[in-house]
């Protein structure tokens, strides 16, 4: 049939019609092309309407009757039944929602409840994930039940509702989600006006929905379902028969049992020999990304085979774009968000429209919300690598953040790392810029916080970050990295690793040299003579302590020649040179005093307190103790004020003042635990050792010279770990019970003796 314009009247469309065969063709009228346009102008904005009205049935199908879900290689979730049980059994609850990611075991989950749960003598499993309608679910369930089968379609509901009312039925309608519009209402209005009518009436019959979102329906006790437990995925990778580190590699993938059972299906595939963790490596399947993406990682996952990407597209392409900018902007934070943050990446948004949205995705398992005095949201981690690989070029979004915590950042005086929480966030979008050398600028910012409050193992992740970058991209090495060398040197050197501090000293001045910085060799060279004096090598310090000092005092640095008496001091109190001692540390301390120096003043009276304390001149040392812990508090020292803490629990220790000493060496221990230094907590914890001793606290005390053991033996300390392992040796023997002789009784039994022996004569 072909259109064709009539000659006579513009506006008419001859119809030319050829007949094949026996057919035959009859005109019936004409069509007017003005008249049509009308019409279609006139229906359109009607269709549009009708369009968005929901239908009242999908031609869907429901796929089971029961559950065809196997519980082959079960693990755990035992928390999250025993959550589910309680729910079943409270006359309250009439709707159970499990809700999660694509692949987190809802279905799996429901399916162990629906066959292993007690009482509920029938049950209905119903997957609707082809978008079933609600006819054909409820026919089937009143059917399934032995209950009559309306034939008006309209009644189905009150059927439902009054059948569940009348009995103890359980009903479990899996991935809900495939009947929900993408703004979360019902795509059926059957399905909304049966959930309200059971929240409404309820009865002793039970209802679980399993959903990657929740429908905008109050009534509902929801469970989040995330990753297993570490335990529970070693167990699962450990019954498909695994081997490897199972407990890092369940960490890193969060626990997601569908990528588990991906990764274990492919080793077994790849490898049925030696399906080992080690052999993702050989398949280029090295971190979170590649699991998620590669192609080499499907399966079967609703009955279609599927990778991680797919799983998780079916959830962000349901989002409104205003959605997906958001979560895609907020990837590149780390932790958990608040709206402030989320709104800074859309300028053009209300925080209340921001949070709104925020709560609207959390609802759709992408986001967890936390409420914690203050509403925040954060990604699970398999969620949060989709979607930085969904976003791609992150550029724009990293100095968005960048601006916004420069916007926020705290004034000082800093107390805690919490109080320089925006500054370590600006060097990590500097980081992840490549700006490294603005990512170091970030950090010398809030360098003397890290090491007054002995945050040695942030200083430590931080910089070698910044070396392996550097070296990475082979940038010519400079005074930049040349502290970053020596910030890492004097972390490790804190934490009682002196060979590998020596090793970082080492590679610092050598950079120094080669670009002529005088004063930084100085510095270097008195760093190395701490780590030969921590290792007890004495007369190689002083020789390092001797050219660090030969140098500053030639530049004029009276704070770097200060320093250097002061580390003399220590060596020579190492040598017994007691007299030699004092006279370093008489000098650093007026030195210090002169410039105004409180911390190197500190460290000078605590050197003048060990040698006093050595000399048995207990009161004198005591007070140069106090004075330093004084001045290590106001400065806000911690590791200052714990090691004289420490020194005048040994004074007291050895004026046999034991309960002052404990108490001493308590408060030494807590500060050293808060800022995390091994080798301060295998000291205070030695000390304490030997003190519980002097008052028969034998067990207290095998238990303090164990923990002792521990924190040496993770050092590689061997002299101090060759003294724990005699110390409880000792006391591991068995021994008769010795009755202490202290106080009144103790007397009192002396006493007695002496008054029996005085009648014996």
């Amino acid at each position: 049939m072909a259109e064709e314009p009539n000659p006579t009247n513009s506006n008419n469309i001859e119809m030319n019609v050829t007949a094949s065969g026996d057919s035959k063709v009859t005109q019936v009228g004409q069509i007017n092309a003005a008249e049509v346009k009308i019409v279609v102008e006139r229906i359109e904005p009607i269709l549009e309407r009708l369009q968005q009205i929901p239908k009242a049935e999908s031609p869907g199908v429901l796929k089971a009757w029961k559950t065809q879900k196997s519980l082959a290689y079960w693990q755990g979730r035992k928390a999250e039944i025993a959550q589910i049980q309680r729910w079943l059994t409270d006359n309250n609850t009439f709707l159970i929602g499990i809700e999660g990611i694509g692949g987190a075991g809802k279905s799996m989950l429901a399916a162990k409840i629906y066959e292993e749960i007690a009482g509920f003598p029938k049950r209905f499993w119903g997957d609707v994930s082809n978008g079933a309608s609600f006819s054909d679910l409820a026919r089937q369930v009143l059917r399934e039940f032995g209950f009559p089968v309306p034939e008006e379609e309209a009644k189905l509901v009150e059927a439902l509702v009054r059948c569940l009312r009348s009995g103890e039925f359980l009903l479990i309608i899996d991935n809900l989600e495939s009947l929900l519009q993408p703004n979360r209402q019902w795509g059926s209005l059957f399905y909304g006006e049966f959930f309200t009518a059971w929240v409404e009436f309820g009865g002793n019959s039970k209802v679980i929905v399993t959903t990657r979102e929740r429908p905008e329906l109050k009534g509902f006790e929801w469970l989040p379902l995330k990753g297993l437990q570490v335990d529970e995925g070693v167990g699962l990778l450990t019954a498909l028969g695994i081997r490897g580190d199972l407990a890092e590699f369940v960490e890193l993938v969060d626990g997601h049992p569908l990528l588990l059972r991906l990764v274990g299906d492919l080793l077994k595939e790849e490898y049925p020999q030696d399906p080992d963790l080690r052999r993702l490596a050989d398949l280029g399947l090295g971190n979170l990304r590649q699991l998620l993406t590669d192609p080499q990682v499907v399966g079967v996952h609703r009955r279609e085979n599927v990778g991680m990407v797919l799983v998780l597209d079916a959830s962000f392409e349901r989002l409104s774009e205003l959605q997906k900018a958001l979560l895609l902007n907020i990837s590149v934070y780390r932790g958990a968000v608040d709206s402030a943050a989320a709104m800074a990446m859309l300028p053009g948004s209300s925080a209340v429209e921001i949070e709104g949205e925020l709560r609207n995705i959390v609802k759709r398992s992408l986001l967890v919300e936390k409420l914690n005095g203050k509403r925040r949201f954060e990604f699970q981690p398999v969620v949060l690598e989709y979607v930085r690989y969904k976003a791609g070029d992150q550029t724009q979004a990293h100095q968005r953040a960048i601006y916004y915590y420069l916007l926020n950042v705290k004034q000082k005086p800093w107390q805690t790392k919490e109080d320089i929480k925006e500054h370590l966030e600006i060097f990590y979008h500097w980081y992840q810029l490549e700006k490294y050398n603005w990512a170091f600028d970030t950090l010398r910012v809030c360098n003397d916080l890290l090491i007054l409050r002995g945050y040695y193992t942030t200083q430590i992740d931080l910089y070698s970050q910044l070396i392996e970058a550097w070296e990475k991209i082979g940038e010519k090495k400079n005074l930049n990295h040349a502290a970053a060398f020596t910030s890492l040197g004097n972390a490790c050197h804190s934490l009682g690793q002196y060979q590998q501090a020596m090793t970082w000293h080492e590679e610092s001045l050598h950079i120094k040299k080669e670009i002529g910085d005088y004063r930084g060799q100085g510095t270097s060279l008195g760093n190395l003579g701490n780590a030969y004096d921590s290792l007890g090598q004495y007369p190689l310090a002083i020789e390092y302590y001797h050219k660090s000092l030969e140098i500053f005092q030639k530049i004029g640095d009276r704070y770097g020649e200060g320093t250097s008496l002061n580390n003399l001091g220590i060596a020579s109190r190492g040598l017994k040179q007691y007299p030699q001692a004092i006279s370093f540390f008489q000098k650093s301390l007026k030195i210090f005093e002169e410039i105004g120096e409180r911390r190197g003043k500190g460290n000078s009276l605590t050197g003048l307190g060990n040698i006093y304390y050595l000399l048995g001149q207990d009161q004198q040392s005591i007070e140069y103790y106090q004075q330093s812990v004084e001045i290590f508090k106001e400065i806000g020292d911690l590791s200052g004020e714990s090691n004289s803490l420490g020194n005048l629990g040994n004074v007291y220790r050895s004026l046999e003042n034991y309960e002052r000493a404990i108490n001493y060496y308590q408060q030494s221990l807590q500060i050293q635990r808060k800022i995390g230094n091994l080798r301060g907590q295998a000291n205070a914890w030695f000390n304490l050792g030997l003190t519980l001793e002097k008052v028969y606290q034998e067990s207290d005390a095998l238990g303090a010279y164990r923990n002792a053991h521990e924190r040496f033996e993770e050092m590689g300390l061997n002299a101090e770990l060759a003294l724990c392992k005699n110390a409880i040796e000792r006391l591991s023997q068995p021994k008769a019970p010795v009755v202490s002789q202290r106080g009144f009784w103790g007397w009192l039994r002396r006493l007695w003796r002496w008054v029996r022996a005085w009648f014996r004569r």
